[in-house]
């Protein structure tokens, strides 16, 4: 795959130390890629349709945006500890392409690769300056992609169109009858094709990436809940409510106040 170019649009890096995570369950669509290290623990992770995996202690797993990821903390049987750090990256290759549409990522880092990528991660968690933190980064992808193999087949255009329509638009309300109609697909033809993809139907995938970003802000902002819940796209604040507490197990406040 002949890479002319690679702009990271926007990067965030965060961490998790808990001692009340084994067994806890997660479902997630995140608009970023992601790459996640089982410091203390183990996460099993499904991505998508393919098989569940187990990282062990300290691997890594790779999340291709906008694609359901299915995980499970497993906490050191030991200490009880369950350890995490981990990076996303929005990145454009070639100036138009996501990493995604042009590579297929394991869902498990290969171990001959996990000892180079756990030093740059110790590298790029202690970085201060900027320009320090965007070396490691392309260090990080170089990795990531090394593990990577090119795509034999791209993904149809209709669905690219429409998973770039959703990271777009999941802040305003999005009806089932645009998006059949952006694909030029009747509504029942849409709602098959869509759940043979992504396993899941468009409102719970939607409802899923509202609520994996809004944890996101929750962890990084001091926004307040209902301007959070706003800015997904989710005007109620019960039904927000209720929609972090069926992915997350508890309030939105209370996730907060935990992590």
């Amino acid at each position: 795959m002949d890479i002319q170019s690679a702009e990271i649009k926007y990067f965030s890096l965060d961490s998790l130390w808990s001692r009340d995570m084994d067994g806890v369950k997660h479902v997630k669509v995140l608009p970023w890629l992601s790459v996640v290290q089982a410091v203390e623990g183990s996460y099993d992770i499904r991505i998508g349709t393919k098989k569940q995996e187990n990282t062990g202690e300290g691997g890594f797993f790779i999340a291709p945006a906008g694609v359901r990821q299915s995980i499970v903390h497993r906490a050191d049987p030991h200490s009880g500890n369950m350890r995490a750090r981990w990076l996303f990256i929005d990145t454009a290759l070639n100036k138009t392409d996501r990493p995604e549409r042009l590579f297929e990522f394991p869902t498990v880092l290969p171990r001959r690769y996990e000892k180079e990528l756990d030093g740059v991660f110790d590298k790029l968690f202690l970085a201060d300056g900027i320009f320090e933190k965007y070396s490691c980064i392309y260090k990080v992808l170089d990795i990531v992609f090394a593990a990577a193999a090119p795509k034999e087949k791209r993904e149809s255009e209709a669905m690219l169109r429409l998973s770039d329509y959703i990271g777009e638009n999941y802040m305003n309300k999005i009806r089932i009858e645009d998006m059949a109609g952006l694909l030029h697909m009747s509504h029942s033809n849409f709602y098959a094709v869509f759940r043979r993809c992504y396993g899941m139907s468009p409102i719970a995938y939607i409802n899923k990436f509202r609520i994996s970003v809004a944890a996101q802000l929750l962890r990084n902002t001091d926004d307040t809940v209902a301007k959070i819940a706003l800015s997904v796209g989710v005007g109620d604040p019960l039904y927000f409510d209720r929609l972090f507490r069926r992915e997350y197990g508890m309030s939105p406040v209370e996730y907060r106040k935990k992590i």
